[in-house]
């Protein structure tokens, strides 16, 4: 039995010492039993925790994890508990997505002379989007609560089409407060969010909207490991909203595509390589049809650009490094994808950099993340981890401890 009250991860530690940390914390577990249970090396186990070893793939931190019934995020970038809930900002998009008029029949709000204006409303909801695209997380910790608000308001006060779509809004904004909520490490809050958008977006007049919904728990289900939960999610859905692609709108491509890269994600970092390139192929297909990436933010991010990137993720997941440097001299950092998708591309070719001992170049690469999305660099578990591990070399590559300072990594 462990007690989870005394566990402590922190994100300071190497993924060694945290994995060291949970393991010895389960009574009677040693490394061969945790090595039977997770279906990882015990070699790996065991120079994971004596720092021999750095880093390792996501899959196999994947397996830890669930074998320790720890998140994957718990030993990959460390828990702090509840220090995201104490952010008074994060309190606020909590106390939007869950209001206590919820649950006091009597209480009413305010009613304004004049409803919100929904297509107004839409738009400001498109921009907090890209936002979040770009990783200011602090900016949407202060207008995300007002637009909930309004979104609620505009559904309470306006009727017929224009209702329909105000629910339609309401449901775009629970879902990037879910999103919020899942980077600040409160996935089971997301979850519920991401469920009443779902009955939102299913009073809607947007046939897409549930699918979309569908696409962010499949996502959220890959940060907590539940891979097998998110990749039915994603397929499932894809299958029932599959388009005819003769007549399709680039929308219902874009959504149709998401999911499938969804499915792909989930199936790679459960190291079912064969059937993440199958799904990856499909999607490849649709993007072709599509011809050039979705700008279109209020439904999903899709296209030929965000699928060469996907491509890239596989196989670092695979831990196939040769072929994620090939496959990332193709990307083209032009394309019409958000911030957050370029950040985690240029953390897994840096990552892959790292591991074939091309220092200079991947503290060239996260140079360039810096460049295009700070905020990502600094948030990122991921680019700590590189940091951390060009940190360690007998000879540092120059201007890692420049790195190191900008994302807070001691040295």
């Amino acid at each position: 039995m462990r007690d989870r009250n005394t566990l402590e991860l922190r994100p300071d530690m190497t993924i060694g010492e945290r994995l060291r940390v949970a393991r010895r914390s389960v009574e009677g577990l040693t490394q061969e039993i945790l090595a039977e249970r997770s279906g990882v090396n015990v070699d790996t186990i065991r120079k994971l925790e004596q720092n021999q070893r750095q880093s390792a793939r996501i899959s196999t931190i994947n397996s830890l994890a669930r074998a320790l019934d720890l998140d994957t995020t718990a030993l990959l970038l460390g828990v702090v508990p509840e220090e995201g809930a104490r952010d008074p900002k994060v309190m606020a998009i909590r106390r939007a997505l869950i209001p206590a008029a919820h649950f006091i029949p009597s209480a009413e709000a305010d009613v304004e002379d004049t409803p919100p204006d929904v297509a107004a409303l839409r738009r400001s909801v498109s921009d907090a989007w890209m936002i979040y695209h770009e990783g200011d997380l602090s900016a949407l910790g202060e207008i995300l609560p007002g637009l909930l608000a309004e979104a609620r308001t505009a559904v309470r006060e306006h009727t017929n089409g224009t209702a329909l779509r105000a629910r339609g809004v309401l449901s775009k904004t629970m879902q990037l407060g879910a999103h919020v909520m899942a980077r600040n490490g409160m996935e089971d809050l997301a979850l519920l969010a991401l469920d009443r958008a779902r009955q939102s977006a299913r009073e809607s007049n947007d046939p897409l909207l549930p699918a979309m919904i569908a696409n962010s728990v499949s996502w959220i289900f890959i940060r907590t490991g539940r891979l097998d939960d998110s990749q039915n999610v994603a397929l499932a859905t894809a299958d029932r909203v599959e388009p005819r692609f003769r007549t399709a709108s680039p929308n219902e491509i874009a959504v149709y595509g998401g999911l499938l890269l969804s499915g792909t994600s989930a199936a790679a970092r459960n190291e079912r390589f064969d059937t993440a390139r199958d799904l990856l192929a499909v999607a490849r297909a649709a993007a072709q049809r599509s011809g050039e990436d979705s700008s279109n933010r209020w439904t999903s991010v899709f296209g030929p650009t965000a699928v060469a990137m996907q491509a890239v993720a596989v196989e670092a997941a695979a831990g196939e490094w040769g072929s994620v440097l090939r496959l990332a001299k193709r990307v083209p950092l032009t394309g019409q994808v958000p911030d957050s998708w370029k950040s985690w591309f240029l953390l897994d070719v840096a990552y892959a950099q790292a591991q074939t001992y091309r220092d200079a170049d991947s503290v060239e690469t996260l140079r360039a993340l810096r460049g295009v999305a700070p905020a990502w660099l600094r948030q990122s578990g991921l680019s700590k981890v590189v940091i951390r591990e060009l940190l360690a070399r007998p000879h540092r590559p120059r201007g890692i401890v420049a790195l190191a300072d900008f994302v807070g990594v001691a040295h």
